[in-house]
């Protein structure tokens, strides 16, 4: 009777350990089954948006070779992955974070700047890319240089410099990172905003505005594709305010997140973004004639 009580007792506390056991593992269970990463690699196909107006990190008729910074970092993505590659060109951040939410897209390489107000629909990953906003402003409302002196320096290199000029206005992408920075440093100055950058700077093409605000990056693309504007036009490419472009995912997965920041960190660290970032804004090989 002593040795079948025994028994039981022992038999009863190996039960336990075993639910405990399936009880602590079957949440990860459940959340590496139903994660984003494990659907990619059983779809065998990876689902991208990127920014269908932001070339050259999207380029809708590419030269062969040059389909744009953005899609390149998503094809090697796939690549590491092991799965298909499908490219999805949308136009704004809701656009991406609604496809993001209903799972129809599982990541967005968009050029996007992080902001909190973003944070709430989607999550961020590590920045695969730092910009600041920058301009083009027209060069007839900056004074003239000293006639008969040596310039050892250049007075106007940021958005920043501008504070010292009267009657200046803007124009810029409506609720994007680089409106908000206007708003909040020359309040009690003019800022037209549109639907779009090809408005914007056609404003100041047209003297309706005498600076442009976009991301260094997108300021850069412009005058690859017109080396002209920089006969008119000055760009001012300093550093005003860290801007980090990030990867977005749909919130709550932090396996795929991880992941995705492991891809990151690797290409950063061995030069290869450096090397897209090269690729396409050292040179004007990716524009057609």
């Amino acid at each position: 009777m002593f040795e079948t009580m025994r028994y039981l007792k022992i038999n009863k506390y190996n039960l336990k350990n075993v639910f405990l056991l399936i009880s602590l593992s079957l949440p990860s269970l459940l959340y590496a089954e139903s994660s984003t990463l494990q659907k990619i690699l059983k779809s065998k196909t990876l689902t991208v948006s990127v920014n269908q107006y932001y070339e050259p990190f999207y380029i809708s008729d590419p030269k062969e070779g040059f389909p744009g910074l953005d899609v390149e970092v998503a094809k090697e993505l796939a690549d590491y992955l092991g799965v298909n590659l499908r490219v999805l060109p949308l136009k704004t951040f809701d656009e991406h974070a609604t496809r993001l939410e209903k799972g129809d897209t599982q990541l967005a390489i968009a050029g996007i700047s992080t902001s909190l107000d973003r944070f709430k629909r989607v999550n961020f990953t590590d920045p695969y890319l730092v910009t600041t906003p920058a301009g083009l402003v027209n060069r007839q409302i900056l004074p003239p240089e000293p006639e008969g002196q040596i310039i050892t320096s250049v007075p106007f290199r940021s958005l920043a410099d501008l504070t010292s000029l009267s009657g200046v206005s803007f124009s810029v992408l409506s609720n994007s990172s680089n409106h908000n920075w206007l708003k909040n440093n020359y309040k009690k100055n003019p800022i037209y905003s549109y639907t779009d950058d090809i408005t914007a700077i056609n404003e100041l093409k047209k003297n309706n505005v005498n600076v442009y605000v976009a991301d260094a990056f997108k300021i850069q693309a412009f005058i690859q594709k017109e080396p002209s504007l920089k006969s008119s036009y000055l760009p001012l490419l300093g550093n005003v305010q860290e801007e980090h472009i990030s990867m977005a995912v749909q919130k709550g997965d932090l396996e795929f997140i991880h992941t995705v920041n492991f891809f990151i960190k690797e290409n950063r660290r061995n030069g290869r973004m450096n090397s897209l970032v090269n690729k396409y804004f050292a040179s004007r090989d990716w524009i057609k004639n």
